[in-house]
Order: structure tokens, then sequence, then C-alpha cells
């Protein structure tokens, strides 16, 4: 049930906040270690969506495969995060990373892929959660 209203906020969000694209500040932690580099990256109204412009619109291949299935048991597992676990699958490498936006960060968790795009792990999460409800 919890799942389901999740998803159908997710889908909302897609539908009323379209993401805009900037040049700006992306910083990781990786080891104690904060490196900060100018990116291109998208984001929606509220900042709880990040994406590489090459996934703008929520439909690479590469992050939303409609014939790759996920285990239930790894989306579902408490002990670690499912959107990291979706994105292992996936062969991306998980980040928490900060973008800035004006003069504010906003902390997120993305999947980056060999090939340089990256997506929010919430959109990976909602995707592949939707084959589990049907």
């Amino acid at each position: 049930m919890l799942s389901s209203l999740i998803i159908g906020l997710t889908l909302l969000a897609h539908a009323e906040s379209p993401l805009k694209c900037e040049k700006g500040t992306l910083r990781e932690t990786t080891d104690g270690k904060t490196t900060e580099m100018s990116q291109t990256y998208c984001y929606n109204q509220d900042k709880n969506i990040l994406a590489s412009p090459s996934c703008k619109k929520l439909d690479c291949s590469i992050a939303f495969n409609t014939k790759k299935k996920m285990s239930a048991a790894k989306l579902q597992n408490t002990t670690s995060n499912p959107g990291f676990n979706i994105c292992r699958e996936l062969e991306g490498k998980p980040q928490i990373v900060e973008f800035k936006v004006g003069a504010d960060w906003h902390r997120l968790d993305r999947c980056t892929f060999k090939d340089g795009s990256f997506v929010s792990t919430s959109e990976l999460v909602g995707f592949y959660l939707k084959p589990l409800r049907d």
C-alpha cells in the first residue's frame, strides 16, 4: 500500500514538474574527501529529482530498462538501500551527491552509469517497483 502511494506521488511529480537543466556545481564526498565539479544536471521544482540531460525525460534505456526484472527480495531488503541495490544490478555506481541551485545545496542519491548519464535512485525504485504491482 505504501509503495503504491510512493509510486503514485512520484508519477504525479513527473506530470506537474518538468526537469530544468543547467550547468552548475555538484559535489560528492568519498572517504572523507569532498570534490566539487562543474556539471550540467537537470532537476525538478522541488529539487527531489536529479538527472543528466540524456535522462531528462526519465526514459533513458540504460536506467529504465523495461525488459529488466528486479528481485522483490532486493527491492524490499530492509538492511540496505533499495535504490543502491537496483543501481548495482544495472551496473551503475550509486552515490550521494549535493547539487547547487542558486545559493542552496540539495542532497540526493543518484546512480551514475558507464556512459556518464545519471538519475536519482528514487526514480529507479519507482520504475522497478511498478512491475511488482502488476
